[in-house]
């Protein structure tokens, strides 16, 4: 299991931000804007465990908002900095390996 991170620089978050935070973690409106003033995690997970598919859409919905933002995502993942490409590209290589793993199965191969 993996544990990934992602939040930002501290900062004055504003409304759309705080918004398109809340409809993709369900945090609620304090906790998002007081998250992001502090530089505090917006997602905090083992993402190799249970409900991957919901974990994944999870992260990349961050990474695209924070950018789309104008904010650079900080990540981490088992605890050392990683870049948000490199996340995106785990998360891709992952879902290669889970349907390659499905295509082999139902051709009774696993």
């Amino acid at each position: 299991m993996s544990r990934v991170t992602i939040s930002i620089r501290p900062c004055q978050p504003t409304a759309s931000l705080i918004g398109r935070i809340r409809s993709i973690t369900k945090l609620g409106i304090a906790d998002v804007r007081d998250r992001l003033a502090g530089g505090e995690p917006l997602f905090d997970q083992e993402i190799f465990g249970s409900r991957v598919e919901d974990l994944f859409a999870q992260a990349r919905g961050l990474l695209l908002a924070l950018e789309e933002e104008g904010h650079q995502p900080l990540v981490s993942e088992a605890g050392r900095p990683i870049t948000a490409q490199i996340l995106r590209n785990i998360l891709q290589a992952s879902e290669a390996s889970a349907e390659e793993l499905r295509r082999l199965d139902d051709l009774g191969h696993v």
